[in-house]
């Protein structure tokens, strides 16, 4: 087979020619790690306790929470399903036969364009999505936190000679992670000449801002009910912010975990969806479960191409991943 050296710098050329831009032995090199970056998480989660699971590819309904982004649709035996957008329904439904379960799940999303600019998003990307029955945010915050550090020293352990080649600055996930509540990142950013908007999420300069602030992995708690799903569970103490949680990463690498705790009561679900405007009979299986009942619980999800992208360093997220779909180039295979 004839050598290809196809650009790997662009990333309209990257995805239209990733049949080619695969051979390149960074892509090569980027795609090895990965594949030990999965197995030591996934090392990790069956040593205490979780089931994998496969995941579903297409429902009736998905997370309607996609910030900005678009849900892609299909039919099956005539009936309108959704490509899936988010596992999270699955999960709580899993948890009520298996306890600790997860998901290594594709996602796909129509994101908006102008995404591109950022370097952090994909139209088609993979979650480490874990749900645990009868946990707290702060149950699920140790598991992420156990699941980096471990990931990260036995990648090193086993790699580091060829981590430390690409990257030289990775050092292993040393937890705990500094916890720092929504409203107090706010004021940090303001103090910063740097706006949020009034209940919504932090815009990719305040969070690179914060990020170069505190210069190291750090948690977002209690984020505004306004800015997330239907999912996640009110506190109880402060009407109108959730138990949930971001993990950030340093030097601008963004958001790598997304979770919190779930809603799980029948009647503040439907409240919930009734207040996105969302169509109740699209939610038929799911509604019906939540009346039957189903376990309080709590989980996250890890965007593996995004954590990939900060062990190794890499310029974009598109890097890592072998047949990229990026916002707003159409074509690529």
């Amino acid at each position: 087979m004839d050598t290809v050296s196809p650009p790997v710098d662009n990333p309209v050329i990257f995805a239209r020619y990733s049949f080619l831009t695969i051979r390149s032995p960074k892509v090569i090199a980027t795609l090895k790690i990965q594949q030990r970056i999965l197995q030591y998480i996934r090392e990790y989660l069956y040593d205490v306790g979780f089931t994998e699971l496969l995941p579903p590819m297409i429902s009736p309904c998905s997370d309607p929470g996609l910030r900005g982004a678009k849900k892609l649709r299909t039919t099956l035996y005539g009936r309108e399903y959704e490509l899936t957008s988010s596992v999270i329904m699955f999960k709580q439904a899993a948890v009520a036969a298996l306890d600790k379960i997860f998901f290594v799940a594709r996602n796909v999303r129509e994101e908006p364009p102008s995404n591109l600019s950022t370097g952090r998003h994909l139209c088609e990307f993979t979650q480490i999505d874990l749900e645990c029955a009868f946990a707290s945010m702060w149950d699920a915050i140790k598991i992420a936190e156990g699941m980096l550090k471990h990931m990260s020293e036995r990648l090193i352990e086993e790699y580091g000679k060829k981590l430390e080649r690409i990257n030289p600055s990775f050092t292993p996930f040393n937890p705990p992670f500094k916890i720092i509540k929504y409203e107090d990142a706010v004021k940090i950013l303001e103090k910063e000449g740097i706006m949020t908007p009034v209940g919504g999420e932090f815009t990719q300069e305040g969070e690179t801002a914060l990020s170069n602030i505190i210069k190291a992995p750090f948690w977002i708690v209690n984020f505004p009910k306004s800015a997330r799903g239907f999912y996640y569970l009110e506190e109880p103490d402060k009407p109108g912010y959730n138990r949930d949680f971001n993990l950030i990463l340093p030097s601008g690498y963004g958001e790598v975990i997304d979770g919190g705790e779930r809603e799980y009561r029948y009647s503040r679900i439907i409240s919930r969806l009734k207040e996105l405007g969302e169509p109740l009979e699209k939610y038929n299986w799911f509604l019906e479960l939540c009346r039957i009942g189903i376990p309080p619980s709590s989980g996250f999800g890890l965007g593996l191409e995004r954590l990939t992208r900060y062990i190794l360093g890499l310029s974009a997220v598109w890097e890592a991943t072998p047949f990229p779909k990026i916002p707003g180039v159409a074509a690529a295979p």
